[in-house]
This record gives C-alpha cells, sequence and structure tokens, in this order.
C-alpha cells in the first residue's frame, strides 16, 4: 500500500498505547488518513505488533511505524541496532516509517525502504525553541540527503517569533514537509501549517503523544471548514 505525500494534507492518526493498537487492529480510526504507530510507547504487545500492524493494513488504513528516540521525545533507550531491527522487521508490514534525521540509521533505512516502495519521514524535534530559518534549512538538506522523502521539523514554541520563523521555512522548502509547534503556543500552527504547505497534520486519537497536539476529530473538522480536506 503506497501512501503518497503531496501538496494535500494527510491527517495522522497517533496510536501510543498497546490497548489502542489493539483497538485500531479490530476497527481503523475515523477521521485520519493514516496511522502512526509508536512503538517506542506501545511496546511490542508481547511480540504481535507486526501482525497488529498488518491487521490495520489490511482493511485499508497506511500504517507509519515509529519508533522514537528518547533524545527527541520519544521513549526508546535501547541499543541503536535494536532499533534498526525493528524498523527493518516493520518494512514488511507498513507503509511509512518516522526516524530522527540525527539518526545514522535514517541512512541504511531509507535505502532498504526505497528497495521495497515505502516512503521515509526524517524527523528533527527541539523541545527547546524554535531555531533560526538557516539551521532549519540546514535541517531539511541533511534530511533529503539521507533519503528522506518527507522532512519533519517539530519545534517548541514561546513566542510569535517562534512561529514566524516555522512559518517562513514551508516556503523555501524543495519537497515535501511536515511543520508542527509544540506547547500551548503551538496549536494554532497544528492546522495553519497543514494549510500552508506541510503536508501532514498530527492527532490523537487516544491520549495525546506530543505537547499541544489536537484530537483527528478536531484537526479534520477545521481542514473541512479550510477546505483543505474533506471531511
Amino acid at each position: 500500500m503506497k501512501t503518497r505525500f503531496g501538496k494535500k494534507p494527510l491527517i495522522v492518526g497517533c496510536i501510543g498505547s498497546a490497548a489502542l493498537l489493539r483497538r485500531c487492529a479490530k476497527k481503523i480510526p475515523a477521521d485520519c488518513d493514516l496511522v502512526e504507530v509508536r512503538l517506542d510507547l506501545t511496546g511490542l504487545c508481547g511480540g504481535a505488533w507486526l501482525e497488529l500492524c498488518g491487521a490495520i493494513q489490511r482493511q485499508g488504513m497506511p500504517v507509519l511505524l515509529t519508533i522514537r528516540d528518547a533524545r527527541e521525545g520519544g521513549e526508546w533507550r535501547g541499543r541503536e541496532a535494536e532499533r534498526l531491527a525493528l524498523y527493518l522487521a516493520g518494512l514488511k508490514k507498513v507503509s511509512a516509517v518516522d526516524v530522527e534525521i540525527s539518526a545514522h540509521a535514517l541512512g541504511i533505512l531509507a535505502q532498504e525502504a526505497h528497495r521495497r516502495g515505502i516512503a521515509v519521514i526524517g524527523s528533527f524535534h527541539d523541545f527547546h525553541g524554535t531555531p533560526e530559518l538557516a539551521r532549519l534549512r540546514t535541517v531539511e538538506i541533511r534530511g533529503r540527503a539521507m533519503g528522506a522523502d518527507v522532512v519533519k521539523i517539530a519545534t517548541m514554541i514561546h513566542s510569535s517569533g517562534d512561529l514566524a520563523r516555522l512559518f517562513a521555512w514551508p516556503e523555501s522548502a524543495k519537497g515535501p514537509i511536515c511543520a508542527l509547534g509544540m506547547g500551548g503556543r503551538g496549536g494554532i500552527s497544528r492546522i495553519a501549517l497543514p494549510c500552508a504547505g506541510s503536508c501532514l497534520a498530527y492527532g490523537s486519537l487516544g491520549k495525546s503523544t506530543a505537547p499541544g497536539q489536537w484530537t483527528c476529530r478536531a484537526l479534520a473538522k477545521e481542514m473541512a471548514r479550510w477546505e483543505v480536506r474533506k471531511r
């Protein structure tokens, strides 16, 4: 199942618990175009995680596999070789993967994913603030050089200046991007940036997996209101 990332934004429903993963495997959720399985949060579900991802895919819902490293806000604290092995195993059952641009594993995984026709998201997270535009552009260049089809940048928003820098990035981007602001003041970016060039909007299906995250239902309603996505 191929996932295409273009100008029209897609809503990503975030799965952050084993119970929610099992529920979605039985019945796919509404108000999203694909689901992100945060394996660092769900755990391996007694070894059943791969089959659960496959069950979601068989119902026509693409799965994005993410195993977020603790250094960028996730819960993965194991060895990098073990994480890469999980990602490689997941390529049998998912439509896309997300790896940090700072991770050496991105280049290795991107090569194998592309061989199988699977999309790659290279991500960057800054939980302290929003870097200058030049820094954001450098991150994008590095991500694309390592094989990312989509470059995702998520930054903490403390001020209007942070928001302005994040909003300036899509205009100069050289390919598909995902930009989003975190924190209470970044909430507006969750709907505004998909209207301004970000190809992905992340929403919660249960408990929020990031600060300032909207629910998928709220995102779908607002994006329909702004006529950037039909509900």
